[in-house]
């Protein structure tokens, strides 16, 4: 919880209790071990055991708890847009690490407790297709499994591309098609980007400039 509540590397370059380089998961585990006999004694007995050794210290139980934790943090966050009951929507794909395309999905609600404006991101989901309808397919596939009432989206917003903006197979049309109320309004940063794209192409010194840097 320390470690991703800020952002922090788990892993390093190897998974050696002692080592220098072992990161900051077993490193902590390390220091609290210090004050902590139980802890202490695991260490001692299951540290370094190799593959095939239940020791609870792998990065394998490390991954499995930090989706339990990933787990209950979404269904806190669930809770408080069904309590909320209408949101926004807010979806973009992007490549990880190993290339796989992955759909981010952030949902924006006025939280019921203090009437404060909460924009909460709720999730990554791989996939293979670009095109509206499977992205929409993705989508409501998620919604359901989360119990969230698609019914009561208001507002949707996405980058300018064909697939996402488009007004007839785009995924905000067939957003539509189930929900004529989830009203679409392009993402203001993406409109801005084009727009200052588009400015650039029409200054030749600009043109032969990052030319020229891309050559080198």
């Amino acid at each position: 919880k320390f470690l991703s509540s800020r952002g922090l590397a788990f892993r390093g370059e190897n998974e050696n209790i002692g080592s220098q380089h072992n990161g900051n998961y077993l490193g902590v585990l390390e220091l609290i071990a210090q004050y902590d006999p139980f802890l202490s004694s695991h260490l001692a007995k299951y540290g370094n055991q190799g593959r095939g050794r239940p020791s609870y210290l792998s990065s394998t139980i490390c991954e499995e708890i930090i989706e339990i934790m990933g787990n209950q943090v979404l269904a806190v966050i669930v809770k408080e847009l069904q309590q909320s009951k209408y949101f926004s929507l807010s979806v973009d794909s992007t490549p990880d690490i190993s290339h796989i395309d992955q759909l981010t999905v952030v949902v924006r609600y006025v939280r019921m407790l203090d009437g404060e404006v909460m924009e909460r991101f709720l999730t990554f989901i791989p996939i293979e297709s670009h095109t509206g309808e499977a992205l929409a397919m993705t989508v409501l596939k998620f919604l359901n499994k989360c119990d969230i009432d698609i019914k009561n989206l208001r507002g949707q917003s996405y980058d300018n591309a064909a697939n996402m903006s488009g007004r007839y197979n785009g995924l905000q049309a067939h957003i539509c098609q189930i929900n004529p109320l989830a009203h679409y309004i392009p993402c203001a940063a993406h409109s801005l980007n084009l727009v200052g794209v588009s400015a650039a192409e029409t200054c030749v010194n600009a043109l032969s400039f990052f030319a020229l840097v891309q050559k080198l």
